[in-house]
């Protein structure tokens, strides 16, 4: 029998469906409320619609109320005055040309999980979202940017194949290939961006290049952990794939009063642990929930999970390791839904996934925890289950392959982390804006709480709008060169992206 542990506060799943951040893994949401109506605009759109095989949405128009709700309900008031959905580069190109000819402001949206809402603007969002072909060509792929996560695992998955990368099934490859791309494959097969190999790109004066290790590599460089949309919008990507192999599921529950033990013992663990383990702490009022992912059988995983749980000095009653298909770890409940299904009701018609309204931040550690760190962070937890709102903290150990790659290969500058955090809270569409404003006020607390510990970066993917300083802090010692590409690129920054470079 399948187990599932849900954490407590802010109905975050564990694993399987409804993962965190994900906008949730079926119905149940409040309905959000309706976003205030445009003014009147004296844009002729014919201008643009003229010019382009995708479909112009206007305010009052069949689907644009549906497609115009991003995955993060917190930003469902912000209304564009037109949704340019595009089906191919030049449509992309026209977009952008009309945007800047209009003075409006614009967006682009792959997936439209941006934690701060940035995939909708008051003005025009560019919607690659019909661009989602995978087209599987040996042991390549090729992918349009508005292809979701959980299409390409479909795809591949039916092949033999696959790519390492995120959780939530919803979300678009584009941001996240282009933030990083975590995820519980990275240990062994790096971030998103390390398989990418290839990228088509619009640059802001519409000109269409072609990017890789040898095109416009600077370009390719900064692609690669650098960010959505900050210095070219991508319109088509190819990744290298990987076979497919037996995976077994691991997990144990323990008491927030023993996460000292446990907080030792786990993040001591990649010192003997193989690439080929995955590991997440998730803490939430609830208790500690170790879980994990390897790929192999239960035999060879067992001499280190059992490692584990003597060194942490206790096997919980709830203890597993369970054989599991790539499909059921990959896709979650989407394992028994359509294709069609296993999206968000914007992203396509038949899309039966819901959304939440949510709020977070992120820690990068490149160090162990010590005895205090350890209780600072267990008093935090457990100071906000007593507050009774949502709030859970996801730690994920990195390294392994991803660790192996130098901090200036590409633009994701955290490299050397031992384990990243994610502090989330997670609540119904449709919350008032003074809770969801309360919670990002709490997850940018939890980086002050843990600053004497942290390395103070953060993950571009996981964007912080209470960070002082978000491109240091995402970038590192890669912004530098990021801010010369930008400027190669992009040298009147009509691409206003965040962070801002």
């Amino acid at each position: 029998m399948e187990r599932r542990r849900f954490l407590a506060l802010g109905g975050v799943a564990a694993f399987g469906g409804g993962l965190p951040g994900c906008g949730g893994g079926g119905g149940g949401s409040a309905p959000s409320p309706a976003p205030a109506p445009s003014p009147p605009s004296s844009i002729d759109w014919s201008g643009l619609s003229g010019r382009m095989q995708g479909t112009l949405l206007l305010p009052g128009q069949a689907d644009f109320d549906r497609v115009v709700r991003a995955a993060n309900a917190r930003y469902d008031a912000t209304q564009p005055q037109a949704i340019a959905r595009c089906a191919n580069a030049a449509d992309v190109a026209a977009a952008l040309a009309f945007a800047q000819q209009q003075k409006l402001a614009f967006t682009a949206r792959s997936g439209g999980h941006s934690y701060l809402g940035t995939s909708n603007t008051t003005g025009l969002v560019v919607d690659v979202g019909a661009m989602d072909t995978v087209q599987l060509d040996g042991d390549r792929v090729m992918v349009g940017a508005g292809a979701k996560l959980s299409d390409i695992y479909d795809t591949l998955i039916t092949a033999g194949r696959c790519i390492a990368s995120g959780s939530c099934v919803t979300v678009g490859i584009a941001g996240i290939t282009l933030g990083g791309g975590v995820g519980v494959l990275d240990r062994a097969y790096g971030l998103t961006c390390d398989q990418l190999l290839s990228a088509s790109v619009v640059t802001a004066d519409g000109r269409q290049l072609d990017c890789s290790p040898t095109q416009n590599v600077d370009l390719f460089w900064a692609l690669r952990g650098g960010g959505g949309g900050q210095v070219a919008w991508v319109t088509q990507l190819t990744f290298q794939t990987h076979a497919i192999a037996p995976l077994t599921q691991f997990g144990a529950t323990f008491a927030l009063s023993e996460l000292p033990a446990v907080m030792s013992a786990w993040q001591a663990w990649p010192q003997t642990m193989p690439d080929t383990i995955w590991s997440q702490l998730a803490l939430s009022g609830s208790g500690a929930y170790l879980w994990g992912i390897a790929i192999g059988d239960a035999a060879a995983l067992q001499p280190h999970w059992q490692g584990l749980l003597a060194r942490i000095g206790r096997t919980p009653p709830d203890t597993f390791t369970q054989a599991r298909t790539y499909r059921d770890v990959m896709l979650g409940n989407c394992a028994s839904l359509s294709r069609a299904q296993c999206h968000l009701p914007s992203q396509n018609a038949s899309g039966t996934l819901g959304r939440v309204a949510m709020a977070a931040s992120s820690d990068f550690f490149d160090k162990p925890l010590d005895g205090s760190g350890i209780a600072a962070l267990g008093q935090a937890v457990q100071k906000r289950r007593d507050s009774g709102r949502a709030g859970s903290v996801l730690l994920n150990l990195m390294g392994g392959t991803a660790g192996r790659v130098a901090a200036d290969a590409t633009a994701f500058p955290h490299r050397g982390a031992l384990f990243s955090a994610q502090y989330l809270a997670e609540y119904a569409a449709g919350s008032p804006a003074s809770t969801l404003d309360e919670a990002a006020t709490w997850a940018h607390g939890m980086r002050t709480t843990m600053a004497a510990w942290s390395t103070g970066g953060a993950y571009v993917n996981y964007l912080d709008g209470l960070l002082d300083k978000p491109a240091e802090a995402c970038y590192g010692s890669n912004l530098a060169r990021l801010r010369q590409v930008k400027q190669s690129y992009d040298p009147a920054d009509i691409l206003k992206a965040l962070p801002a470079l």
